[in-house]
């Protein structure tokens, strides 16, 4: 299991616009310091945000509040605030975690692909919308790719599940999940087993016959395409049960095509072994 290493504090459009608009100092003001999870009383002065702990944090400084955008969430280093935000050198990809509304778990960009879909303006709406096509869980379950944790964590809170299996291999996204506020159920919920692995290396060895249930949604196409091959999905069927289910999340970035993604994945899944293979929100569902 991974430790938490939270404890970071963020500030995100709403909280910088809260700034931007005090007439005088010093002012009291509520922020949020989690990303909209909660707030506290602290003292803004000119330069300077001090904490009923007393702790100091400086206010941002100007050339960094002109080099944002409304999507962007400051994250507090111990001395200074930068961008939440990092480079990976290993995958050559760029993670930036992106403020999406009020109160609202946020999400990451991947190389400038969201992971979730936002539209209605809630990340959990969607993970709470490939449940529901999943359907009716119990036991053990393999979430596949564990992003930010927000799957994982849903499914651990369904009574009739036992134990989560969770799988990421990217260790820029596991810094994130140990920062994200919205992460932290994660580390501390004693259902789930958190593994630093690649998914298509780790399902080669569960043993067969393991999960009631697959969640199975992967970066883009473009980002991991071994995640949707027939061999990756044989191993899918191996390690379910019978009658055992799986939701595929797709996306349709070729959307308006006879044979787009989904078309092509569920012919793959019937190749696999799957015999009810139907297109769901956002992607497909399979049945042992």
């Amino acid at each position: 299991m991974l430790r938490n290493e939270s404890g970071v504090y963020f500030l995100d459009p709403l909280q910088l616009h809260k700034l931007r608009n005090i007439p005088a100092f010093p002012a009291s003001r509520k922020l949020s310091l989690n990303v909209g999870i909660s707030e506290i009383e602290v003292l803004v002065t000119a330069a300077a945000i001090q904490l009923p702990t007393r702790e100091i944090l400086l206010v941002p400084e100007t050339a960094l509040l002109e080099d944002i955008d409304a999507r962007t969430i400051l994250k507090w280093n111990g001395s200074s605030w930068e961008k939440w935000q990092y480079y990976d050198d290993r995958s050559e990809k760029f993670y930036k975690m992106i403020f999406v509304a009020s109160g609202k778990p946020p999400t990451v960009e991947i190389s400038g692909i969201k992971m979730h879909v936002t539209e209605d303006g809630n990340p959990a709406l969607d993970t709470a919308r490939k449940l529901r096509s999943l359907g009716y869980v119990r036991g053990k379950v393999l979430d596949t790719c564990c992003g930010l944790g927000y799957s994982a964590i849903a499914l651990a809170q369904q009574p009739n599940v036992t134990e989560v299996y969770t799988v990421e291999k990217s260790p820029v996204m596991l810094r994130l999940c140990r920062e994200n506020p919205w992460s932290q159920e994660l580390f501390t919920t004693p259902k789930i087993t958190l593994i630093e692995a690649d998914t298509a290396e780790i399902i080669t060895t569960l043993e067969d016959n393991t999960f009631s249930a697959i969640l199975h949604d992967p970066p883009r196409y473009t980002l991991a395409p071994e995640l949707y091959e027939i061999t990756f999905y044989q191993h899918c069927y191996r390690v379910l049960r019978q009658k055992g289910r799986v939701y595929h999340y797709t996306g349709n970035p070729q959307k308006g095509r006879k044979r787009g993604l989904p078309e092509r994945t569920m012919m793959r899944l019937k190749t696999a072994g799957f015999r009810i293979v139907q297109q769901a929100y956002q992607g497909v569902t399979a049945v042992k």
